[in-house]
């Protein structure tokens, strides 16, 4: 019996399919019982009744058939609608709700809500804390609908785009939407048109079944990447008779996020009658045609689909990323809980001061005010004045201040984006900040671990040397007399690319003479590897190459003679010095991070079967045999050599394989092809087993030039303190190279090499070199001189560093060191050493906040490990890019992220989390040093509706803006060194919130009492009583709305036009607000909500509390002054050392200015008795008695200005004197501005001459911060 039969005993077949004898075994359910328990079948059963899962699948295999939709039917694969949506109409209110309420902060006001709604404990309106919560979690509601309506949008868009899917019955190609794709249809693409699912590759109008696909959605890379379908299904053509005919069956791997890999295989099934077996093709993943793809320079493909919707690659590559959260997040969700615990702690004790009065002084007031169940005793009372205070005091937990968190980190996010100092225009290339929540921790950077080719180099590669047969090419050689060191002229040659350049002869006339060595050389660069050719309009040959390595290669091979053509699925062509030599490929034995080579096995024209492999030193030099020792030894001095010039290193091999070998290894390679289960484990003992034996060949040297102000920003880097280590794959000398090359290592530092090759070795080599960096520090301190060290290591060296018994060894050693390379390193190891620095914890407060940053699918893994991961958009595609948080064209442009938008932005957001948590104790500890006046009776003494507007109107905006604009300095007066104050987390910590807290303390203090104080017994001049709480409240509203404004001034250092207006504006909104609270019209309307009728009548009427206010703001002010004044003067930072030092310069320069200017003017003043001179404030003012007419009039004494132009010259004029006769009718002080220098020496402009304002040194010193702002 068929196991279809058996597992599907109702299936209709189609017509033209057979039963098709089983390719893998798959017993029915009652024969596995002694594999899997009967619970565990009843529970696959269900499941795939469910809907959830197929038989095969939980098998770990999908079984599709093509034109077969009956069966496919059955299997219950996903449909190919997509939905990136979170909500949808029914479910937005409550998910979105349920998501914001998983929030401390909201799901706290969500119970002080509650809690209001108690009547016996309600101390406040329930609409006081329901109208701010309602405003935050409507702004994120909206805030999430939109980005979601959006993604409604974009999801509808690409579900109704049409598809050409093929109906075998009408025997021709039918439109229809992308979500009616269905598992096992077979479909047709147009050039250019968009791949709706998985595809199968079955065949293109390109020869040889070749397409060329765009994978920029996948991986963002834009270079055309080649698809190749079998050799059976090229034949089908794009002939919709054919393809309804085509029955085939694929089993191959579940739904899975690997972009890179695809396992299983095609089973051609026969037509019924035939007795022919089924034959089995091995599937990769370059048969694979992935959606999101886009067909290129392909007229049509056809394709099987395999994978719809979201189990295809893409969707399930769309999971959300790491969430990255800051020191600053993880720190304010801690203060939040001490908030918590101080608020209780505050609750608790106003709950026992309400059992003292009620017990001592409460039981006088039960005639006005009698006690009534349940609250009839003082323990119940005090009880339930807990809960009361936990509602007036609320406000000490910031219910705003995520949101304005995250509206600021938008904001400076922005400035990232616009900044056209880091807008590469070669590239078109701008900055952007793809993520918005990690801006501040940009300023706190310890350590960047980055890249090297391509984010330190341009990644423009360059044949530049060569080592053949033990000798030397390229540049001048003393070992090879033939070398001229003269570039060579290849116009001999038509294929010649003409922007390539060689500088030995010798290699030209080698190759032209049929050298047997450089023939092989050339051959394996022109035959091991992946490139696709192709010819553009004019003719010429274009080569489509996935690594600019193989790209420089291939290059040099056609200039030399050696000429890629093009390629096919069985056949590879060259044109070897202009006759064409036709290879039959019989396996490709693919590069990978682990073997660090490629190879492939051809069939030579000669018809003998050779092997040629190209790949790193570290892999290929233990499987070259040891007949020629002295030929190795020569090729690897040379590789050195190479290496100390900075160049990048391959070493050439081959080696020929007899019929019988080929043969018995075919059938191990083909077997291993087949593999459903560990495929690339099998293939890689495969590649093993024909891999060794090779002949040494030689070594190839390619340049890759440092990207542009490199070294300078690497330099700004390490004033920053910013420590640099360079994981790169390259050799040890070429590392070491690269390291001096980009100032990353100094002449004058300590290279210290650490090498070895076991475990022990490693722990010696750790232990000498750390007593070494302790016997250099003893012998510099005597000398009064700071040693500095740089550390190389090897990939081989970190597999024993990297383990548990000595990774703390090796990060002391590494710490210990300003510049760390570590060389031959796999992308796994990069990740790892990442996160030993990242996890690693000196001191329990120390945050080692790490940055990589990469250019290229290899550093992917460390990106994403880091706190902050930076991409570069260069030649390796833009997978780095997709995975990082911030990304840009050009590693320079890093100095700018992290010492300017980092600095300020660390800068910035810690001036906002101050003030945010003072304004808030200052406004709601008020409340608590009320609370004995009040009986501790939970009575507010503040209008409902100031509590309300308090965070939302009166005092947001200011530091808002603040957080957005604000600069202490420059970008061009900051220096490097400055960056020191986020590293050491100064501006903000526990010790800074506490010192914040303790000044609301104090300004709520003063709020409270210097007012009181002017209050206690007063009455207007009407007679009227200015004790009374109405009265009061209002006096002490509008003081601490002035007073946190006022402190919000101080915090300020840029003043903008918006900084006036806001600043100045949120006062003013209090008395406009207050002004129609308080109106009689409004108490008129509502008399419960609007009971502080004619409070602020009364109050600015009061002369008192126009006294009060100033000497509030005084006592509260001028403590904060005088404080920031002692700590700049006695313990400054340094931020606030080259602050003071750069004011005190511009105070300077107008000091000298101004002494500068009374010399001149008074020697004007005695020429000219008619200028009269006043003094206004110690400063010169120079007036004119002349009227403003005479002063502009100058047409009667005008001269024309060309030379000799006058019937006589002025000699005369002048010996005479009688040039002093008329007074030339300008401005003395401009005419005399010519002679005015600064202090540095520099003429200043003419405009100098005119008096500086009041302040315009600060005024001058913000409109030039403002223009960087401005980016």
């Amino acid at each position: 019996m068929n196991v279809e039969d058996e597992e599907e005993p109702t299936q209709p077949t189609h017509q033209t399919r057979p039963k098709p004898a089983p390719a893998m075994e798959e017993q029915p359910a009652e024969n596995n019982e002694k594999a899997s328990s009967r619970w565990r079948q009843l529970w696959l059963q269900l499941k795939v009744l469910l809907g959830f899962e197929t038989l095969h699948e939980e098998q770990g295999i999908r079984v599709l058939r093509s034109n077969d939709p009956e069966f496919n039917g059955t299997q219950k694969y996903a449909s190919n609608y997509i939905s990136t949506t979170k909500y949808n109409a029914y479910t937005f209110i409550f998910v979105n709700l349920g998501e914001q309420f998983l929030r401390l902060a909201n799901a706290y006001f969500l119970l002080i809500f509650i809690l209001e709604l108690i009547p016996w404990i309600a101390a406040l309106h329930w609409y006081i804390t329901l109208m701010p919560l309602v405003f935050v979690l409507s702004v994120t509601a909206v805030k999430d609908a939109i980005d979601d309506i959006a993604r409604y949008r974009s999801d509808k868009d690409i579900n109704n785009r049409t598809a050409h899917v093929l109906n075998p019955d009408a025997l021709e190609f039918v439109d229809m939407p992308w979500h009616k794709v269905k598992v096992g249809d077979i479909i047709m693409l147009q050039n250019n048109e968009s791949v709706p699912a998985d595809l199968l590759l079955l065949s293109s109008s390109a020869p040889n079944g070749l397409c060329y696909i765009e994978t920029a959605e996948l991986d963002g890379e834009t270079n055309l990447k080649v698809r190749q379908s079998l050799a059976e299904t090229e034949t089908l053509n794009d002939d919709p008779k054919l393809l309804s005919s085509f029955l085939a069956r694929v089993e191959c791997e579940t739904p899975n996020n690997r972009l890179d890999k695809f396992v299983g295989k095609l089973i051609v099934e026969c037509e019924e009658g035939e007795m022919e077996e089924e034959t089995a093709y091995s599937l990769d993943n370059d048969k694979i045609i992935l959606r999101g793809c886009v067909v290129r320079n392909t007229k049509w493909v056809t394709g099987l689909v395999v994978f719809t919707g979201h189990q295809s690659k893409l969707m399930m590559n769309s999971g959300k990323p790491k969430l990255k959260r800051t020191n600053i997040d993880n720190l304010l969700n801690r203060i939040v809980y001490y908030i918590l615990g101080l608020l209780l702690g505050l609750c608790v004790l106003c709950g026992i001061g309400a059992f003292v009065w009620e017990t001592i002084r409460g039981k006088y007031f039960q005639e006005y005010v009698p006690w009534q169940a349940p609250m009839d005793t003082p323990i119940v009372i005090a009880l339930m004045r807990i809960p009361s205070y936990i509602i007036v005091l609320n406000t000490l937990v910031p219910i705003s201040l995520y949101v304005s968190v995250e509206l600021i980190r938008l904001g400076q996010s922005q400035f990232i984006n616009w900044d056209l100092k880091m807008y590469h225009t070669d590239t078109d290339t701008p900055a952007k900040a793809r993520s918005t929540a990690l801006n501040e921790e940009l300023g706190q950077i310890k350590y960047v671990f980055s890249d090297k080719t391509g984010t330190l180099t341009q990644n423009v590669m360059v044949f530049l040397r060569g080592s053949i047969n033990s000798i030397k090419y390229g540049g001048q050689n003393p070992d090879n007399p033939a070398s001229t060191g003269e570039n060579v002229d290849f116009s001999w040659n038509k294929f010649a690319d003409k922007k390539f350049t060689f500088d030995d002869q010798s290699l030209v006339q080698m190759a032209q003479s049929g050298d047997e060595e450089v023939d092989k050389y050339f051959k394996v660069l022109s035959l091991c590897h992946t490139v696709m050719s192709e010819h553009d309009e004019d003719g010429s040959l274009v080569y489509q190459a996935q690594s600019p390595d193989e790209e420089a290669l291939l290059t040099a091979a056609r200039n030399f003679g050696y000429v890629f053509i093009t390629r096919t699925q069985k056949t590879m062509t060259l044109n070897v010095m202009g006759e064409e030599e036709e290879y039959e490929m019989l396996a490709l034995l693919d590069f990978d991070n682990v073997r660090k080579r490629m190879s492939v096995i051809l069939r030579c024209p000669d018809g003998r079967i050779r092997l040629f492999c190209k790949g790193a030193d570290t892999t290929v030099i233990p499987l070259i045999n040891k007949l020629a020792p002295e030929k190795l030894d020569a090729t690897l001095h040379h590789m050195n050599s190479f290496a100390k010039e900075g160049l990048r290193t391959l070493i050439i091999a081959s080696k020929e394989i007899s019929d019988a070998d080929y043969m018995e290894w075919e059938q191990i390679f083909d077997k291993a092809k087949l593999s459903m289960e560990n495929r690339d484990e099998e293939m890689s003992a495969a590649y093993e087993l024909i891999e060794r034996d090779l002949n040494l060949i030689g070594s190839t040297a390619i340049e890759d030039k440092l990207q542009d102000g490199v070294p300078e920003a690497i330099a700004n880097l390490a004033r920053a303190s910013i420590k640099i280590w360079v994981l790169t794959g390259d050799k040890q000398e070429t590392a070491i190279n690269i390291g001096y090359s980009c100032k990353l290592i100094k002449q004058t530092m300590e290279v210290l090499i650490l090498e070895g090759e076991q475990l022990d070795e490693v722990k010696h080599d750790i232990t000498d070199l750390r007593n070494r960096i302790s016997d250099i520090k003893k012998i510099a301190k005597k000398q009064s001189i700071e040693p500095e060290f740089a550390l190389v290591a090897t990939g081989a060296v970190l597999h024993f560093a990297l383990d548990e018994s000595l990774k703390e060894d090796f990060l002391e050693l590494a710490l210990e060191c300003s510049a760390v390379i570590c060389c031959r390193v796999t992308p796994l190891q990069k990740a790892l050493v990442v996160r030993l620095v990242k996890e690693q914890k000196v001191d329990p407060d120390d945050n080692n906040i790490t940055l990589a940053i990469g250019d290229g699918a290899n550093d992917v893994s460390m990106i994403r490990e880091a706190h902050i991961g930076v991409g570069i958009s260069g030649k390796e595609g833009r997978q780095a890019v997709l995975a990082s948080d911030f990304c840009f064209a050009q590693f320079r442009f890093l100095e700018r992220l992290l010492l300017v938008h980092g600095h300020w932005s660390y800068i910035r957001m810690c001036k906002f989390l101050r003030y945010f948590f003072f304004k808030n104790f200052a406004f709601t500890l008020v409340q608590l040093f009320y609370a004995p006046f009040c009986g501790f009776s939970a009575q507010t003494i503040f209008d409902p509706l100031y509590i309300t507007f308090y965070n939302v109107v009166f005092t947001s905006l200011p530091v808002m803006l603040v957080g957005v604009l604000d600069q202490e300095l420059s970008s061009e007066e900051a220096p490097p060194e400055v960056y020191e104050v986020g590293q050491l987390n100064q501006l903000f910590n526990k010790q800074a919130f506490a010192l914040a807290g303790f000044h609301g303390f104090t300004v709520a203090a003063g709020c409270l009492f210097i007012p009181y104080s002017v209050f206690s017994g007063s009455i207007t001049f009407e007679g009227l009583d200015q004790q009374s709480m109405y009265f009061i409240g209002t006096a002490i509203a509008g003081i601490v709305t002035i007073v946190v404004n006022c402190q919000v001034a101080l915090e300020t250092t840029l003043w903008t036009i918006g900084n006036h207006i806001l600043t100045w504006g949120s006062i003013l909104s209090w008395f406009i607000l207050f002004l129609i609270f308080c109106s009689p019209k409004m108490f008129v309307w509502s008399p419960d909500n609007f009971t502080y009728f004619d409070g602020i009548y009364r109050v600015l009427g009061a002369r008192t509390w126009w006294l009060s206010m100033v000497l509030t703001c005084v006592v509260c002010l001028y403590p904060f002054i005088g404080y920031r004044l002692y700590v700049i003067l006695t313990q400054p930072t340094l931020l606030q050392e080259v602050v003071y030092n750069i004011e005190k310069k511009k105070v300077s320069k107008l000091t000298t200015l101004t002494k500068t200017l009374k010399a001149p003017l008074k020697e004007l003043a005695e020429h000219f008795p008619h200028i009269q001179t006043e003094h206004k404030g110690g400063v010169p003012v120079y007036r004119s008695q002349r009227s403003k007419m005479n002063l502009h009039s100058t047409a009667a004494t005008t001269t024309r200005g060309y030379a000799f132009s006058g019937p006589e010259g002025m000699g005369k004029k002048l010996t005479g004197g009688e040039a002093f006769k008329k007074v030339p009718r300008r401005d003395p002080t401009v005419r005399m501005a010519s002679q005015i220098v600064d202090v540095e020496g520099e003429p200043l402009p003419s405009a100098i001459g005119v008096r500086p304002r009041s302040g315009s040194m600060r005024d001058s010193t913000r409109r030039g911060a403002s223009k960087i702002v401005t980016v």
